[in-house]
């Protein structure tokens, strides 16, 4: 990671040497005694850590916080169909490192139903790895995560913007390239990614029936997490 995020803004912390944080600082970044290092509070301001006292159990910080960045987000609300734990963590670490505003994942008619139970899911591993991949952007702003029954329940709770770009990317139905509407500015980029067995007939017209475009990547078909960081590598170009 290049910096911690804490969850408030202190001026000081005392922690246990085996607490994670304390194991980074010490074993992987080599922080010595008047060190510093970078720090941010989720969705709050950067700042510095130095470290003022270090004993057996316990180091002690001290923290100077600078004024709040500007929100580094792309404008994109990324819509994925449930696939398996480990592609989802994959999702989760590359596009919240990337940018990514919003993710709703969402169960699909050809996935399997047992992938919304996954640990990744009932307990707070999704948010560890969302806040991995802020850290590893050097960002402190933390994008919003759902889970939702299914792509029409997904649809049913965006709130689009005046100016949303709504694409759905898709090797078998795409009818041109993903990227050749993004000359123009959009306030929201809503991108629909399928689970690794594809889209429905009934998801494709669900999506079209809600101003959805498909497009695709190119004539290879790529693993999903591929396609969402091909796609965003995309939209970080042009926004």
């Amino acid at each position: 990671m290049n910096l911690v995020l804490l969850p408030k803004q202190v001026t000081q912390a005392k922690w246990s040497i085996s607490d994670p944080r304390a194991v980074h600082i010490l074993e992987v970044l080599k922080v010595g005694l008047g060190d510093e290092i970078d720090f941010a509070v989720e969705n709050g301001p950067l700042g510095k850590g130095k470290l003022e006292t270090l004993g057996d159990e316990f180091l002690e910080l001290s923290f100077k916080w600078e004024s709040l960045a500007n929100k580094d987000f792309l404008p994109v609300c990324l819509l994925i169909g449930l696939s398996r734990p480990q592609t989802c963590r994959k999702i989760l670490d590359q596009g919240s490192t990337m940018g990514v505003q919003e993710f709703h994942f969402f169960g699909t008619d050809r996935g399997e139903p047992s992938y919304a139970s996954s640990p990744l899911w009932t307990t707070d591993e999704w948010k560890v790895r969302i806040r991995k991949g802020v850290e590893q952007a050097f960002s402190s702003f933390m994008p919003t995560c759902m889970l939702h029954q299914d792509l029409k329940s997904v649809l049913g709770n965006l709130t689009t913007k005046k100016k949303s770009l709504r694409i759905g990317l898709d090797n078998y139905e795409g009818t041109s390239r993903f990227g050749t509407d993004l000359l123009s500015p959009v306030e929201t980029v809503e991108l629909a990614v399928g689970a690794e067995r594809g889209w429905s007939r009934q998801e494709r017209n669900l999506l079209r029936e809600n101003g959805f475009k498909l497009q695709h990547l190119g004539e290879r078909v790529l693993r999903v997490e591929t396609a969402v960081v091909a796609a965003l590598g995309v939209l970080g170009a042009v926004s």
